[in-house]
């Protein structure tokens, strides 16, 4: 009798679901798994895997230059899309190439491109139902956090290669797969990537030891360092000081001899730059920048320049950083004995030196700034 019970329960289940009175994602009874392959360089295309077993090679140095992923929906109403950042190409949904999806090639055969990032989502009805965790082995760095639902794994700007991938689905909400985790954040960029030109025209002037014939060839310098009596080391650095979460380039050469109240730290700008639409340019005049013109990054987004006009006078110019504007907010003028502010309440307003002084101590130096050598 409880035999003939089950079989009937089975048969009930079983009619439900063909004329669907019971979605089939509520019939599903084991998680989904995904299955993924890649093409790595002098192998072709591995045998797939799945489930977080690496695809790819350790210790080869072998390139990935393709992915092709899929599901088992075990019912689900799920899909997979994916898109890789490829050597030459950047991100193919940036291009006509676009998503790829549900085992589609992304990447490249026969052009010897790397893979240097990946992102993977989850499509469906079902999608939200679940986390799709990846990992990939990067070139230099080894293996990276795991990143999940869309976000970028790998690298940006170093031209390091993708050697490896682990990826595998999980419920909604489930802490990432354990396995070896060399760098914890999924995803590295060099932020100074855009500005290689530069620094590499930087790098032969001060190879050159900055002389006049070389740094006048060079159009992204600053002219001033071929006349510059101190000749020292350059360093850079790519930091957001505009607040725009887009970085600048600060170009500057370090003396002890340079400390004083204008710059304490010992370190003279030379150059400033910043991204519009990813292109660099100029954001000072640099004519006089580092001889008459000594400019000094200053807390919350402020740049201070200090012009000298000899020894009975100069000015003070604060300028604030925001996004692609450097809009100047104030400035103090000393024409001796006197000292005039101009700032969106003042014009021409004569101050005493106290008061000036007490302004210009009132933008405190930023001093977290890390300088790179070149």
């Amino acid at each position: 009798m409880r035999k003939r019970v089950q079989k009937l329960s089975v048969l009930l289940l079983a009619l439900l679901l063909i004329v669907g009175l019971i979605p089939a994602s509520v019939s599903a009874a084991t998680n989904p798994s995904v299955n993924y392959r890649t093409h790595v360089q002098n192998e072709g295309w591995q045998d797939w895997k799945k489930d977080g077993t690496m695809s790819g090679t350790s210790g080869k140095g072998f390139r990935l230059e393709g992915i092709e992923a899929k599901l088992d929906t075990q019912g689900y109403d799920l899909g997979i899309n994916y898109q890789t950042h490829i050597q030459n190409i950047g991100w193919e949904a940036d291009t006509e190439r676009g998503w790829k999806s549900n085992g589609t090639m992304s990447g490249t055969e026969g052009l010897s491109y790397r893979l240097e990032a990946i992102q993977i989502i989850l499509t469906g009805s079902d999608a939200a139902k679940f986390d799709i965790y990846y990992q990939v082995h990067a070139q230099n760095m080894g293996w990276l956090g795991w990143a999940k639902n869309g976000e970028s794994a790998g690298t940006a700007g170093f031209g390091y290669r993708l050697e490896g991938i682990r990826i595998a689905i999980v419920a909604a909400g489930s802490a990432a797969p354990v396995g070896t985790i060399d760098r914890e954040d999924p995803f590295y960029e060099n932020s100074a990537a855009p500005f290689a030109a530069i620094l590499q025209e930087y790098k032969i002037a001060e190879d050159s030891g900055y002389a006049a014939d070389t740094v006048w060839n060079l159009p992204n310098v600053n002219k001033e360092l071929a006349s510059s009596s101190y000749k020292k080391k350059l360093y850079y650095m790519v930091e957001d000081i505009s607040g725009d979460a887009i970085p600048e380039l600060v170009i500057s050469m370090y003396d002890p001899r340079y400390q004083s109240i204008v710059h304490p730290n010992g370190f003279q700008i030379y150059d400033m730059y910043r991204l519009n639409n990813g292109i660099p340019e100029r954001i000072f005049d640099i004519r006089t920048m580092g001889y008459r013109a000594i400019y000094t990054i200053c807390e919350n987004n402020i740049i201070r320049c200090y012009g000298s006009g000899g020894v009975n006078s100069h000015n003070e110019k604060f300028y604030l950083l925001n996004g692609s504007n450097a809009s100047t907010i104030l400035t103090i003028t000393f024409d001796k004995p006197y000292y005039t502010l101009n700032d969106a309440k003042n014009l021409n307003r004569m101050i005493t030196k106290d008061e000036a002084d007490k302004i210009i101590n009132s933008y405190k130096q930023k001093t977290d700034i890390n300088w790179i050598a070149f």
